[in-house]
């Protein structure tokens, strides 16, 4: 059976309400049953950590293909600047070679958070996430273009940070051409 590793931080994990609920990973196993998708969403994380974990949560499992989704987290970081998120992607697709991996952009936040993660940084890392991809030569999905333009209302939950179900529906709608592609290739 082909193994996905989903490797990213509490919007992987899909949160609702405080905890980790799978929604991500249901979504996915709906739409493509015969794939075994192993979530390994962290909440709080960023890249720098996700570094170290590495090992541990994803080559362990020895993935046919891992989609990486960061960068919310990084852009409210004082510790993760730009340069170093690049940095970190680069590693993450080095490690796991480039071949086996999709990007997902940094999304959206709502209004309540902008101090810590404003949209014009959330867009800067989107770029920088799609600016990686580039260079690496593999596929990403830009998660912050299609969400841009939406009312927050009917992407986020009340905390205006985690996903709705409607943003997993729509999140897992945009990446199964992606990872379709993807999988075909593998045979």
């Amino acid at each position: 059976m082909t193994k996905v590793v989903l490797f990213g931080d509490s919007l992987t994990a899909g949160v609702f309400n405080g905890h980790p609920t799978g929604i991500f990973t249901r979504l996915l196993e709906d739409k493509f049953p015969d794939v075994q998708f192993i979530n390994r969403g962290l909440p709080g994380d960023q890249t720098r950590n996700a570094c170290k974990r590495l090992r541990s949560d994803v080559l362990s499992e020895t993935p046919d293909l891992v989609v990486i989704f960061f960068g919310t987290n990084d852009v409210s970081s004082q510790e993760v600047f730009l340069a170093n998120y690049h940095n970190n992607l680069a590693y993450m697709l080095t490690s796991i070679k480039p071949n086996k991996c999709i990007l997902i952009t940094p999304g959206i936040s709502g209004p309540t958070r902008q101090n810590l993660r404003p949209l014009e940084k959330m867009e800067q890392y989107a770029e920088e996430t799609l600016a990686v991809a580039q260079e690496f030569e593999i596929p990403a999905l830009d998660w912050y273009d299609h969400c841009k333009d939406q009312a927050p209302t009917k992407l986020l939950q009340a905390d205006d940070l985690h996903y709705s179900e409607a943003a997993y529906q729509q999140l897992v709608e945009q990446l199964e051409p992606l990872l379709a592609k993807k999988l075909t290739n593998l045979n």
